[in-house]
């Protein structure tokens, strides 16, 4: 069964330092941030404006004016109004607000497309149990809901109401957290499945690891990354069959419920038709952690008008994961890592709660939709700025220096018609990063950072659903 590592002479995984193509590891400079901004708002916004039909002939309202506009001052205030936003500009809002048509929503997308195809990166942090990969890749979606009148070009998964989810985004993130190089996929319609989207994203160079949760778990990609030297730690559906030596193949939650050892770790056969030679660690949860972890899934299902089954009973009282690594990497190494991935969610929620993503004031269906565009193109530039500091382990709070680029978000859009005006402001921004101070040690609740340095397991209420 061992087929499934690749060992040099001696029988263990060789393991190397950083070797990844100087587009995965460019670290960001000053004069590079400046020069794709100006790029971005100013040549290309009346490029994409005059290609999307916003802008047909010489107008007071320049493509680049409409865009920077909604752009950075929905990044300084994702609460801004309308007239907020148009005090510097002589229009009314009643004919700023006529701009928001499919053509205006086209415009923003255009340009949305160019900022997604430019990638920054911060100097790798110098995390030795990282640092053993070429990059630790963190790949998830969050949905972001529209207005039911748009469901025929972003149709939703549907909801408990006529409205609720008839219309929506699927934002695709790969986020690889040693240098805070972040790759997003254009917005899909909501109800396109993650496996679907995946396969859009570019190769991971050899030697890098991925970390997935259960809605992009495929036996035949996780089969084809081991082939290509990408390594994964993934935890498992509860759906799946699991064969363990010349045993026969069961069911996950039945093979658990077997089980009187609190800690296993051992090789195992996954799959029926396509199946998948790995590493299987199974840790028992305490009472007290299964138990919150059972209340918080509860709860999320009668949400959705569904009752708790036996098999997401058995996974609830179980840490499982799935990799290709090898022994040379402890159980606790292994969870650690995989605790990773949670900072994508917290990403995801400072977008939403931080930077307004998902939330408007408006109604109508193109107005919402050039908002979603705007405010998505503000995260994008306020994460680049963040960079200038580090990535997201680089041990500060990042919603304060998400602060801080917003606090120059007009200063920003200001300079933009000036390349040396800009990159002062972006000096005064990396200055007031730098003074940001990293984060204390905690002993109760030791931060992510603080268990790669020293790994350790650390069980925690979180669920998926399973």
């Amino acid at each position: 069964m061992r087929n499934w590592l690749r060992s040099n002479s001696s029988g263990t995984m060789h393991l190397s330092s950083i070797y990844a193509p100087e587009e995965f590891r460019m670290t960001i400079t000053l004069d590079q941030l400046a020069e794709a901004l100006q790029t971005l708002f100013t040549t290309d916004a009346d490029q994409a404006a005059k290609d999307s039909g916003m802008i047909r002939r010489q107008r007071k309202l320049t493509g680049a004016a409409f865009v920077q506009a909604l752009v950075f001052h929905w990044l300084e205030d994702p609460k801004a109004t309308i007239e907020e936003i148009i005090e510097d500009l002589d229009l009314t809002a009643a004919s700023f607000n006529e701009r928001f048509d499919a053509r205006a929503a086209d415009c923003l997308r255009r340009v949305l497309e160019k900022a997604l195809n430019l990638t920054f990166a911060a100097r790798p942090e110098a995390i030795p149990l990282l640092r053993r990969f070429a990059t630790v890749s963190i790949e998830d979606v969050t949905i972001v809901g529209l207005p039911a009148e748009l469901a025929q070009h972003f149709p939703g998964c549907g909801g408990s109401d006529p409205e609720a989810g008839q219309a929506g985004w699927k934002l695709l993130t790969r986020w690889d957290v040693t240098t805070g190089r972040l790759e997003i996929r254009p917005p899909a319609p909501a109800r396109q499945s993650e496996r679907a989207l995946a396969g859009a994203l570019a190769v991971l160079p050899p030697n890098s690891l991925r970390l997935c949760d259960l809605g992009f778990f495929d036996l035949e990609r996780l089969a084809a990354d081991q082939q290509k030297g990408i390594h994964f730690i993934s935890r498992v559906p509860a759906l799946l069959s699991v064969q363990i030596g010349a045993q026969t193949a069961v069911n996950v939650t039945t093979w658990l419920d077997r089980q009187t050892a609190d800690r296993i770790d051992t090789e195992v056969v996954l799959g029926t038709k396509e199946r998948l030679g790995c590493r299987w660690i199974a840790l028992r949860l305490p009472p007290e952690v299964a138990e919150k972890r059972l209340r918080r899934l509860r709860k999320k299902l009668r949400k959705k008008g569904k009752k708790l089954s036996e098999r997401q009973r058995v996974m609830c009282q179980w840490t499982v994961l799935i990799t290709d690594l090898p022994e040379a990497f402890t159980p606790e190494e292994i969870c650690v890592l995989y605790r990773v991935r949670w900072q994508i969610e917290l990403l995801y929620k400072a977008w939403k709660s931080g930077g307004g993503l998902g939330h408007t004031r408006g109604r109508r269906g193109h107005r919402v939709l050039c908002e979603a565009y705007a405010k998505l193109l503000a995260l994008v530039v306020q994460h680049w700025g963040t960079l200038l500091r580090g990535g997201p382990l680089c041990g500060i709070n990042l919603v304060r220096a998400a602060r801080r680029v917003k606090r120059l978000a007009l200063q920003i859009a200001a300079a933009l018609s000036d390349l040396v005006g800009l990159r002062r402001v972006l000096e005064k921004l990396q200055a007031r990063l730098r003074r940001l101070p990293r984060r204390g040690r905690r002993r109760k609740d030791p931060s992510t950072r603080q268990l790669l340095f020293v790994p350790r397991i650390v069980f925690v209420p979180r669920t998926e659903a399973a």
